[in-house]
Protein backbone atom coordinates (compact mmCIF):
# COMPACT_ATOMS: atom_id res chain seq x y z
CA UNK A 1 0.00 0.00 0.00
CA UNK A 2 2.68 2.22 0.85
CA UNK A 3 4.18 1.71 -2.70
CA UNK A 4 1.06 3.32 -4.42
CA UNK A 5 0.95 6.18 -2.05
CA UNK A 6 4.21 7.02 -3.38
CA UNK A 7 3.35 6.72 -6.80
CA UNK A 8 0.37 8.90 -6.32
CA UNK A 9 2.82 11.40 -4.76
CA UNK A 10 5.17 11.24 -7.67
CA UNK A 11 3.12 11.40 -10.70
CA UNK A 12 1.15 14.41 -10.69
CA UNK A 13 4.41 16.78 -11.54
CA UNK A 14 3.96 18.24 -15.01
CA UNK A 15 1.45 21.21 -14.51
CA UNK A 16 0.45 21.80 -18.14
CA UNK A 17 -2.52 19.50 -19.73
CA UNK A 18 -0.56 19.88 -23.71
CA UNK A 19 3.04 18.82 -21.56
CA UNK A 20 3.89 15.07 -21.68
CA UNK A 21 3.48 12.77 -18.27
CA UNK A 22 6.28 11.17 -16.40
CA UNK A 23 5.30 8.15 -15.79
CA UNK A 24 7.37 4.97 -14.28
CA UNK A 25 8.07 2.79 -16.71
CA UNK A 26 6.63 -0.94 -16.45
CA UNK A 27 8.35 -3.66 -16.26
CA UNK A 28 6.62 -5.77 -18.51
CA UNK A 29 5.01 -3.22 -21.05
CA UNK A 30 6.55 -5.78 -24.45
CA UNK A 31 3.88 -7.74 -23.50
CA UNK A 32 1.42 -8.36 -26.51
CA UNK A 33 -1.80 -7.85 -24.39
CA UNK A 34 -0.24 -3.94 -24.17
CA UNK A 35 0.15 -3.80 -27.34
CA UNK A 36 -3.11 -4.34 -28.31
CA UNK A 37 -4.81 -2.23 -26.26
CA UNK A 38 -6.87 0.67 -28.14
CA UNK A 39 -7.29 3.25 -25.20
CA UNK A 40 -10.20 6.02 -25.02
CA UNK A 41 -9.56 9.44 -25.89
CA UNK A 42 -10.74 10.23 -22.34
CA UNK A 43 -11.55 9.38 -18.69
CA UNK A 44 -14.25 10.93 -16.90
CA UNK A 45 -13.98 14.18 -18.97
CA UNK A 46 -10.23 14.76 -19.18
CA UNK A 47 -8.32 14.30 -22.29
CA UNK A 48 -5.70 12.25 -22.82
CA UNK A 49 -1.81 13.59 -22.44
CA UNK A 50 1.24 12.54 -24.04
CA UNK A 51 3.54 9.73 -22.29
CA UNK A 52 6.89 9.06 -23.21
CA UNK A 53 7.10 4.86 -23.09
CA UNK A 54 5.14 2.20 -24.61
CA UNK A 55 2.81 0.89 -22.21
CA UNK A 56 1.72 4.21 -20.61
CA UNK A 57 -1.31 7.07 -20.92
CA UNK A 58 -2.25 9.63 -19.06
CA UNK A 59 -5.72 11.50 -18.74
CA UNK A 60 -6.29 14.52 -17.28
CA UNK A 61 -4.71 17.18 -14.68
CA UNK A 62 -3.88 15.79 -12.17
CA UNK A 63 -2.91 13.19 -14.55
CA UNK A 64 -5.09 10.07 -14.17
CA UNK A 65 -2.04 7.42 -15.48
CA UNK A 66 -2.32 4.11 -16.46
CA UNK A 67 0.73 1.70 -17.09
CA UNK A 68 0.53 -1.51 -18.18
CA UNK A 69 2.78 -4.75 -17.37
CA UNK A 70 3.56 -3.83 -13.90
CA UNK A 71 4.40 -6.42 -11.01
CA UNK A 72 2.06 -8.66 -9.44
CA UNK A 73 1.25 -6.60 -6.63
CA UNK A 74 1.75 -7.91 -3.03
CA UNK A 75 -1.57 -6.76 -1.79
CA UNK A 76 -3.06 -9.26 -4.29
CA UNK A 77 -3.41 -12.04 -1.40
CA UNK A 78 -6.39 -14.99 -1.87
CA UNK A 79 -8.62 -12.97 0.70
CA UNK A 80 -8.21 -9.34 -1.39
CA UNK A 81 -11.43 -6.91 -1.77
CA UNK A 82 -11.54 -6.82 -5.33
CA UNK A 83 -14.48 -5.15 -6.85
CA UNK A 84 -15.60 -6.34 -10.66
CA UNK A 85 -16.25 -3.30 -13.16
CA UNK A 86 -17.78 -4.48 -16.47
CA UNK A 87 -16.52 -8.26 -16.48
CA UNK A 88 -12.82 -6.82 -15.54
CA UNK A 89 -11.34 -7.80 -11.84
CA UNK A 90 -9.52 -4.74 -10.17
CA UNK A 91 -7.60 -5.38 -6.85
CA UNK A 92 -8.05 -1.27 -5.46
CA UNK A 93 -5.19 -0.09 -3.29
CA UNK A 94 -5.48 2.83 -0.95
CA UNK A 95 -2.71 5.34 -1.06
CA UNK A 96 -2.81 9.08 -0.10
CA UNK A 97 -3.95 11.44 -2.66
CA UNK A 98 -6.03 8.86 -4.60
CA UNK A 99 -6.40 5.07 -5.51
CA UNK A 100 -4.27 2.77 -7.07
CA UNK A 101 -6.56 0.17 -9.25
CA UNK A 102 -4.93 -3.03 -10.48
CA UNK A 103 -6.20 -5.58 -13.02
CA UNK A 104 -6.51 -8.82 -11.32
CA UNK A 105 -7.45 -11.51 -14.52
CA UNK A 106 -6.86 -9.23 -17.42
CA UNK A 107 -6.87 -10.00 -20.63
CA UNK A 108 -7.26 -14.14 -19.14
CA UNK A 109 -7.29 -15.29 -15.31
CA UNK A 110 -4.58 -17.82 -16.55
CA UNK A 111 -1.90 -15.91 -18.04
CA UNK A 112 -2.61 -12.13 -16.57
CA UNK A 113 -1.11 -8.98 -17.29
CA UNK A 114 -1.32 -6.65 -14.66
CA UNK A 115 -2.47 -3.04 -15.56
CA UNK A 116 -2.23 -0.48 -13.22
CA UNK A 117 -4.13 2.78 -13.10
CA UNK A 118 -3.50 5.61 -10.83
CA UNK A 119 -6.90 8.17 -9.87
CA UNK A 120 -6.17 10.95 -8.45
CA UNK A 121 -8.78 11.81 -5.44
CA UNK A 122 -9.60 14.94 -7.63
CA UNK A 123 -12.06 12.41 -9.54
CA UNK A 124 -13.81 10.81 -7.14
CA UNK A 125 -15.29 8.25 -6.95
CA UNK A 126 -12.00 6.94 -8.55
CA UNK A 127 -13.36 3.83 -9.73
CA UNK A 128 -15.65 5.93 -12.69
CA UNK A 129 -12.84 5.90 -14.49
CA UNK A 130 -12.19 2.38 -14.95
CA UNK A 131 -15.81 2.38 -16.25
CA UNK A 132 -14.28 4.71 -19.31
CA UNK A 133 -11.65 1.92 -19.77
CA UNK A 134 -13.20 -0.85 -19.57
CA UNK A 135 -14.36 -1.31 -23.43
CA UNK A 136 -10.68 -1.31 -23.96
CA UNK A 137 -10.15 -4.08 -21.81
CA UNK A 138 -13.13 -6.01 -22.79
Amino acid sequence: MRRAAVLLLALPAVAACGRGVDVPPPPYADSPACAELRLPDTILGAGRRPTDLPGTAAWGEPPITLRCGVERPQALTPDANVVDINGVTWLPIDGTGGTAFVTVDWPTPENPVYLEVLVPEDYAPEAGALVDLAPALG
